[in-house]
C-alpha cells in the first residue's frame, strides 16, 4: 500500500457527510444528497466545498450557513494517530471553524472516510476522482477578422 503522505493527495467527491445519533438514528447535515469535494495537494494546501445539491436562492447569509461549508489552507497528516490535521487560513464563514481541524482517515478502495476527532459521531466519506481529462472543455476559439 502506498503511504498516507501520498494516498492522499488529489481530487475527492463527496459520498455523504452523515452524524449518528445515540440511538442509531443518522442526520445529514447538508442533505442526503448532498455534493461537494475536497482537494489535497502534494504541496501541502488543502481545500473544502460542501453543498446542499438543491438550494433555494440565500436571502439571507444565516441561511446559507446551514447550506454551504468551506475552508482552505495548509494540511498535516500524523501517521501515528492517523489524522490529518487542516490549519484553516480562510473559510467562508470567519469563526465557525476552529483553527485547526483534526479527521480520522481510513481509506479503503478508492474511498476515504474522513471522522472529525471532536468527540461527534460523523464520517465524511469521500471518493476518489479519476478518469480522463475534459478535452477542449476549456479550449478557446480563434477569432477571424
Amino acid at each position: 500500500m502506498e503511504p498516507i503522505t501520498k494516498l492522499i493527495v488529489g481530487t475527492w467527491r463527496l459520498v455523504h457527510s452523515v452524524s449518528i445519533d445515540s440511538d442509531g438514528s443518522k442526520e445529514y447535515p447538508f442533505g442526503d444528497d448532498a455534493i461537494g469535494y475536497i482537494t489535497y495537494s502534494d504541496t501541502g494546501i488543502m481545500t473544502v466545498q460542501i453543498s446542499r445539491k438543491a438550494r433555494d436562492e440565500a436571502n439571507a447569509l444565516s441561511h446559507l450557513k446551514h447550506d454551504y461549508l468551506a475552508y482552505f489552507g495548509r494540511y498535516e497528516i500524523d501517521t501515528e494517530k492517523q489524522v490529518v490535521r487542516h490549519f484553516v487560513e480562510g473559510q467562508l464563514f470567519p469563526g465557525e471553524h476552529s483553527e485547526v481541524l483534526e479527521r480520522k482517515y481510513r481509506f479503503e478502495g478508492d474511498l476515504m472516510s474522513l471522522k472529525p476527532v471532536d468527540g461527534t459521531n460523523r464520517e465524511i466519506l469521500w471518493q476518489r476522482v479519476r478518469g480522463e481529462p475534459a478535452k477542449n472543455r476549456f479550449a478557446t476559439t480563434k477569432r477571424t477578422a
